[in-house]
């Protein structure tokens, strides 16, 4: 059949010699992020190709940049010629189908279209409220809201979850797990508790209605935090503004950040968001820039719920590879709160399920921040100043800011800050005092009362990042580092003896290892090819959080979905494709995906070029404090040069100057 090009597409098609003329003077680098026209252009390119409707029913889970292969992109020097492609995965909402589309961008031509059988996309969609529909004139659902003195039309279906590995339907079908709660705009946050619905939007159609006979399900008034009812109460303090009389000590040219001490590319990825790559450090003492990662960012960020109903047992969030960070909206960054009032506000290209372009304005946020001492003694000291990026999502009823630090002696930060409000459901008691009748384990319930009838549950955040790290190159490798006691001996003849021992891992399995407070224990990106002028291998250490432990055992939905939670840390040798550590498609019923069958190859991970994986997490028992909003809570892993350099870099660091008008 002969293909139809629509006017439009004849317009797009006819900009496309233009545009390909354009790329190499409007992007500087090939992992520059998708502007607004080029995501205009694969969505054209595919509704000429006939591979999607120009309606409603054709929905976009993903469009973002086809990075080159990343020989192509280390051997990119300005100026020259490279491939310029773009992916969209492309959900058909009435057959169920999914497919990645890869598309030239210089020629404007389909390069494949491949279908994705069994597989459910990443992004939530506004066609997924059907299941109200679906579920309306089920007879066992209306009969259990009849049996609790419940009018059937005074209620609809809760937003729920996708049932994934502890769903009913076939796999590949696009399936939820639902609660009533009522239509009242007062009452809707709350699910009625104890009425469960599995739902099957492929066939539209209930499987299955659980109703437990117990629970709450009287209307209940949330009182989440609303900021059109905050009063002020309380005494301003006096301002303290931020600013930088004689300009910043970085510059940005396009998406890249320089500055006398680092240099490194920044883009907002669709699922990942913030993602930093092209990190290099500028060695003083040779003079000369020095290679440390290739890319790094958020994998994946999981949210667990620890009370025993359906509904909350469902809701492990995969925020990342469910949801893609709820970037279908824009987010503006709050001047002088989000980042100080000296930041460069830059802005970012999202996309709506639809295939559309958002621009989020001043999204990200690049700044220099005052770090504390950078050294001192005695009467001697210098003052650190760090480099900083920033962008901001809300997810729900929770907001995180994704933060990098870059610190003047080589140090990295990546910095998680956790806002926004807790998760509730609906209980029976109004005080938490010992002995209230309500679900309880050995007297302790699953949660803390912030509300009457109102319980935040008992929860856990993970983030999982991945840092491909090439320390001085991309033949590394990968170690771990304990310090522990000399036994007593003629080693140890006084008991206080300390030895770091450094152990190398050969392959993926040796690697899988849970952090150790006793130890200080870290793991290192080592190349052993490069030595400072002690002998010492140049490498960087990752410093961890507190560990915390998943607390779901091994024959739960959160293992099932999520075993990447279940060590904090991973080595693998690198692979284009091997992004996901919990794999690319967790809406879909599966189990064991990503990096639990990546490494059960068990690949060498030795002199080679290897990426790292580190789990950090909370645990999450609210506190009344934190109702109806929470104060910002956050958590970091450090990346620091061990042998990188021969001696502090940052020891020439001269003295702060006085600022006019400031006392010496």
């Amino acid at each position: 059949m002969k293909k139809k090009v629509t006017i439009l597409g004849l317009f797009f098609l006819s900009m496309a010699s233009a545009l390909a003329q354009q790329t190499m003077m409007q992007y500087r680098h090939p992992l520059d992020p998708l502007d607004s026209m080029e995501i205009k252009l694969i969505r054209q390119v595919l509704l000429d190709e006939q591979k999607i409707r120009n309606d409603s029913s054709s929905l976009f889970s993903i469009i973002n940049l086809k990075e080159p292969p990343k020989a192509e992109v280390l051997a990119y020097k300005s100026g020259e010629a490279f491939r310029r492609e773009g992916y969209a995965m492309v959900y058909d909402f009435p057959s169920n189908t999914l497919a990645k589309a890869v598309v030239d961008l210089k020629t404007a031509k389909l390069l494949s279209f491949d279908k994705i059988p069994d597989k459910q996309p990443v992004g939530s969609f506004k066609g997924d409220t059907i299941v109200s529909a679906i579920v309306k004139d089920n007879k066992e659902w209306n009969d259990a809201l009849k049996k609790r003195g419940i009018n059937p039309d005074s209620v609809k279906s809760h937003r729920g979850t996708f049932a994934a590995d502890i769903g009913l339907a076939p796999v590949g079908h696009r399936e939820r797990i639902v609660s009533p709660a009522y239509k009242n705009k007062d009452f809707y946050e709350m699910p009625i508790a104890g009425i469960y619905a599995y739902i099957d939007i492929t066939d539209k159609k209930v499987l299955k209605v659980i109703d437990t006979g117990a629970g709450y399900d009287k209307p209940t008034a949330v009182n989440y935090f609303d900021a059109k009812k905050i009063v002020a109460d309380l005494e301003a303090p006096k301002p303290i503004v931020i600013t930088q009389p004689e300009g910043t000590n970085y510059r940005i040219e396009g998406n890249q950040v320089i500055s006398p001490f680092w240099k490194f590319r920044f883009g907002i990825h669709n699922r990942e968001g913030l993602v930093i790559s092209d990190v290099q450090y500028f060695d003083h003492a040779q003079r000369k820039w020095r290679y440390i990662m290739y890319r790094g960012g958020l994998a994946e960020m999981i949210v667990n719920y620890g009370s025993p109903d359906l509904l909350n047992a469902a809701n492990n969030y995969f925020d990342v590879g469910v949801y893609r960070l709820f970037q279908n909206v824009a987010r503006p960054l709050t001047y002088g709160v989000d980042a100080p009032e000296n930041a460069t506000y830059l802005p970012s290209i999202l996309h709506n399920e639809w295939g559309s372009p958002i621009k989020s304005d001043s999204s990200v946020a690049v700044f220099e921040e005052y770090g504390g001492v950078l050294w001192r003694h005695e009467n001697h000291a210098r003052k650190a100043t760090n480099l900083a990026i920033k962008y901001y999502i809300t997810a729900g009823n929770y907001d995180y800011g994704f933060k990098w630090i870059f610190k003047e002696d080589g140090v990295i930060v990546v910095e998680t800050e956790l806002n926004g409000y807790p998760h509730v459901r609906a209980v029976t008691r109004t005080m938490d005092a010992p002995g209230s009748a309500d679900e309880a384990h050995q007297g302790n319930y699953y949660g803390t009362l912030v509300e009457p009838h109102v319980e935040a549950n008992n929860h856990q955040h993970w983030f999982v990042y991945r840092f491909d790290l090439d320390v001085d190159g991309q033949q590394n490798n990968v170690g771990e580092m304990n310090t522990t006691a000399v036994p007593r001996g003629p080693s140890n003849p006084l008991g206080s003896t300390l030895v770091a021992k450094t152990t190398m891992f050969k392959n993926e399995k040796e690697a899988q290892r849970d952090a150790n407070i006793a130890t200080n224990r870290n793991w290192m990106v080592m190349n052993h090819h490069v030595m400072n002028r002690f002998g010492h291998h140049s490498s960087y250490m990752l410093m961890p959080t507190a560990g915390i432990t998943p607390l779901p055992d091994r024959r739960s939905s959160l293992f099932n979905r999520a075993e990447v939670l279940y060590h904090h840390f991973w080595a693998t040798p690198y692979h284009p494709e091997e992004l996901y550590p919990a794999g690319d498609y967790p809406t879909t019923k599966q189990k064991g995906q990503g990096l639990p069958a990546w490494t059960a190859k068990n690949r060498s991970i030795d002199n080679t070029d290897v990426v790292v994986w580190y789990v950090g997490g909370v645990t999450h028992i609210v506190r009344p404090e934190e109702w109806p909003i929470m104060n910002q809570h956050s958590i970091a892993v450090h990346l620091m040069p061990m042998g990188f350099l021969s001696s502090n870099p940052v020891l020439g660091m001269p003295a702060s100057k006085p600022v006019a008008g400031q006392k010496k």
